[in-house]
């Protein structure tokens, strides 16, 4: 494996482990403009959150986690900010 190679393979390695923003939101069955709309943040910023293309501000993370939370049901754990994006966490 060349350095390129290498280098190619840690940004999508990086990729998963630092946002599962889409998974979530595709597990909890939100679109992009859904989420966009609960979490009053606009879609281009969710996009490009969840493609790793920008890293948002502390609080609109925070809004994309509680417009998250309010597409669940009362009786479902809620998401934490670790959940969508652990690498801050540590």
């Amino acid at each position: 494996m060349n350095d390129w190679e290498y280098i190619e393979k840690e940004k999508v390695t990086k990729k998963i482990v630092v946002n599962r923003l889409k998974e979530v939101r595709v597990r909890l069955g939100l679109t992009i403009t859904a989420l966009s709309k609960t979490a009053n943040v606009s879609t281009k910023v969710i996009s490009q959150t969840e493609r790793m293309l920008k890293n948002p501000t502390q609080v609109t993370k925070h809004k994309i986690i509680q417009g998250l939370n309010i597409g669940m049901a009362s009786a479902e754990k809620k998401i934490s900010y670790e959940n969508i994006f652990p690498k801050e966490s540590e």
